[in-house]
């Protein structure tokens, strides 16, 4: 005999629903309602139902591209540089079902330029809630790392928080704002996760994806928007090999600065390897992006 799927519907709500009102007395009662309730849905796992009323961590999910790429398409004004290589860096890295190392993104430009308005919408594309992810941590470098006095303590609290959370759920997203005020003590405490190590502690963080939010730069990319702007080209001319150099001196010149490509081979979206990241599973994963400043264009928070 079939059941009929609207029966089977009601039926699961109403077990649910009881499972809900006895959860705080009887939790075998709970969990054989919950399976009650698969069953009689047929195509429910205990995972798929739990995943309905809490949130996990889907790090096997793959990236909706497209939808990523409406967010920037219509949420991002001025950056036509940062859409392109966010999108390509993205989409290579959850498309790679063995990535060599973590996903390392460097965002460098003035206050006001969106830097932190676009780790947001990178992270409501990878986990949707958002910032308000139990899977996305923002750090704050003068707000949780302020006292250089106690740099070890931070360094072994910072070490022990992402390691907890990648265990937890291997493609957490860690996003670590004012990098250009960070004391270089507490950076050398995140590079050894962003390395190409298998594991380490027993832990792998090839799937974890960090953010780097940095002033550092800012004032040479702008001028070179601006010299743009006297030669009479537009904005959108700005290729990637036209700040490399300047913002390259920017960042070395700035002594908390985290110089990413003087240890490790950079996949800068300032440099021709931009591309390889979306095609190539071997390509390094990591970049540093530019963000021109203001425009005429409806500003960016």
């Amino acid at each position: 005999m079939r059941l009929d799927p609207r029966l089977g519907g009601a039926a699961a709500l109403r077990l649910l629903l009881a499972a809900h009102v006895v959860a705080a007395f009887e939790p075998i009662t709970v969990g054989i309602a919950i399976g009650a309730a698969s069953a009689l849905t047929g195509y429910l796992s205990y995972k798929d139902l739990y995943c309905r009323f809490a949130e996990c961590c889907r790090s096997e999910r793959p990236l909706n591209a497209s939808a990523l790429k409406q967010d920037l398409e219509e949420k991002l004004f001025g950056q036509h540089l940062a859409t392109e290589v966010i999108l390509k860096a993205l989409t290579g890295f959850k498309n790679n079902k063995n990535p060599k190392k973590p996903l390392t993104l460097s965002l460098h430009g003035w206050a006001g330029t969106g830097k932190n308005f676009v780790s947001q919408i990178v992270a409501e594309n990878l986990h949707p809630k958002g910032l308000k992810s139990n899977f996305v941590h923002l750090f704050v470098s003068t707000l949780h790392f302020p006292h250089e006095q106690h740099i070890k303590l931070y360094q072994d609290q910072l070490q022990r928080w992402i390691q907890g959370n990648v265990s937890a759920c291997a493609g957490s997203v860690f996003i670590f704002d004012e990098m250009d005020k960070l004391h270089p003590g507490v950076i050398d405490a995140i590079k050894p996760f962003l390395d190409y190590y298998e594991q380490i502690d027993g832990v792998s963080y090839r799937k974890a994806i960090f953010i780097f939010l940095s002033n550092a730069g800012g004032d040479l990319i702008t001028k070179t928007a601006l010299d743009f702007w006297r030669a009479g080209r537009k904005r959108e001319d700005i290729q990637l090999k036209d700040l490399e150099a300047v913002l390259s001196v920017g960042v070395f010149n700035n002594k908390h600065s985290w110089k990413c490509a003087s240890h490790e081979p950079a996949l800068s979206p300032l440099g021709s390897q931009a591309t390889a990241a979306s095609t190539s599973p071997h390509a390094a994963s990591s970049g540093r992006l530019n963000f021109l400043g203001e425009s005429g264009d409806p500003s960016v928070p």
